[in-house]
């Protein structure tokens, strides 16, 4: 009888405590209902928390290797972090403790409750914030390097302002005068000046601050980074774009002659294809004898092919430009670069291609040739004695000399001075295949051109040198 009654007042407990908690408010009840699901989400939270926990310390271990002090905000959050996963995993513990009672009959229902709802709080309150706050970790440590180099980023950072500013007073200076002339200034040109003043004042502001500082290392190496950043990230890239400022404006001149300069090129590249033309023409004539070309012919038809090509191309891309003013001045600058640097010199180079080859025959008979010469120039000096004497014998038979014998002696003493030199010369030389060719060819030209003809002419009238009107010394 006792047992029954005893088995009654369980049931009659169970029933009550599910009661109570079917009774219970409505927010009270939602941890209730939610307590299997809050309990495995905070299992999943754990893990991520974990996890960043992990990548955190690995950035941390990385910086403590390379000598730099971890941020007081980064451990704080290890330590908050740890402790919160301690909390919770108790919580997960406790959860296989929390059984039924009264053989699964009775459910206990305020625990279930206090777990649900600690869960609920944990994930809400800690786990949440604490995984948003490591989102903002973009670094974990300041540079002990960084700092020590505070001084000398300073010092540094000094002396690139005034470089920069010196570089702004150059552009500056261009810039005015090319307003002066009249031209427009490039849009990328004013955009530099606009940002160096800008990154002038950041650096200048950042200096002026910096006596203010104290000895915060946190507040020095922030100012230090910063003054790192601005030299690598500003400063550095404006000098350098300031070097490529060739030119910081486009004449309005230039541009409004967009037409007549293509039209001029058209005119030059017509111009530049006929001397090719004619070039090409002895070119050919001189391989047909087998003479070599001369280098620097050689050299001026491949400069000729690609002037032409870029200037044709220049010319074709005309249509497609459009009304973009930067790039009609850009292409017209460049049609009159092509005309004044490259096909006006090259037309100019063509005109003094009175020949474009050699002869290797003549090359190769260089030394024969000056041996020849100095034959020919000792021939030249002995008939000139001869012809001397004939003269002076005329002068005392008081005979008048002929004016063809005067003028032969005139060209004598002319081209022996002149082979002479050229014999002199021809030690000082060397092996320059061009120089021996042309000291060979103007050999062989003093001798077939000159040389000889004086010869004949004094072997031709063996009363040479005497005046016809008396031939009494003359027989």
């Amino acid at each position: 009888m006792a047992a029954a009654v005893g088995s009654i007042a369980s049931v009659v407990s169970a029933v009550l405590e599910v009661g109570k908690c079917l009774a219970a408010p409505i927010g009270q009840f939602k941890y209730l209902y939610n307590y299997n699901n809050n309990l495995k989400s905070l299992e999943t939270e754990v893990m991520r928390l974990k996890k960043t926990r992990d990548e955190v310390q690995g950035k941390v271990d990385a910086a403590e290797i390379n000598g730099e002090e971890i941020k007081q905000s980064v451990k704080e959050w290890q330590t908050k972090v740890n402790n919160t996963i301690t909390e919770a995993e108790r919580l997960i513990e406790e959860k296989e403790e929390n059984r039924r009672c009264f053989k699964g009959l009775r459910p206990n229902c305020i625990n279930s409750y206090k777990h649900s709802k600690k869960a609920s709080k944990l994930m809400v309150d800690h786990i949440g914030p604490l995984l948003q706050q490591e989102e903002r970790f973009d670094e974990v440590s300041y540079s002990s390097i960084q700092q020590s180099n505070y001084e000398t980023n300073f010092d540094k950072i000094r002396d690139d302002v005034l470089k920069l500013k010196n570089a702004r007073l150059k552009v500056g200076r261009k810039v005015e005068e090319a307003e002066i002339k009249g031209e427009e200034i490039e849009a990328d040109v004013k955009k530099w000046l606009q940002d160096v003043d800008s990154i002038i004042a950041k650096a200048e502001e950042l200096i002026e601050n910096q006596s203010s500082i104290g000895t915060d290392h946190k507040i020095r190496y922030q100012n230090s980074k910063a003054a790192s950043e601005l030299m690598v990230d500003h400063i550095g890239p404006l000098l350098q774009q300031e070097e490529r400022f060739d030119e910081v404006s486009y004449s309005t001149t230039l541009l409004s002659n967009y037409e007549t300069n293509f039209d001029k090129l058209r005119d030059e590249v017509l111009k530049l294809k006929n001397a090719r033309l004619k070039v090409e023409r002895k070119v050919e004539d001189a391989k047909i004898k087998g003479e070599e070309i001369e280098e620097d012919v050689k050299k001026w038809l491949e400069d000729v092919d690609s002037i032409i090509a870029k200037a044709e191309e220049l010319i074709e891309n005309q249509s497609s430009i459009g009304t973009d003013h930067k790039i009609r001045y850009q292409n017209s600058k460049a049609a009159s670069e092509l005309m004044v640097d490259h096909i006006g010199p090259l037309l100019q180079q063509e005109e003094r291609f009175d020949e474009v080859s050699y002869s290797t025959t003549l090359l190769s008979n260089y030394e024969t040739n000056f041996d020849k010469l100095r034959d020919d120039v000792l021939k030249l000096k002995n008939a000139r004695l001869k012809v001397e004497r004939k003269v002076e014998e005329a002068k005392n038979n008081v005979e008048e000399i002929e004016e063809d014998v005067k003028k032969w002696l005139e060209d004598v003493d002319s081209i022996i001075v002149k082979a002479q030199e050229l014999i002199e010369n021809q030690s000082s030389i060397g092996t320059d295949r061009k120089t021996r060719y042309q000291n060979s060819k103007a050999a062989s030209e003093l001798m077939v051109d000159h040389i000889g003809p004086l010869l004949q002419q004094e072997k031709s009238d063996r009363n040479f040198g005497c005046k016809k009107s008396s031939n009494r010394n003359c027989r």
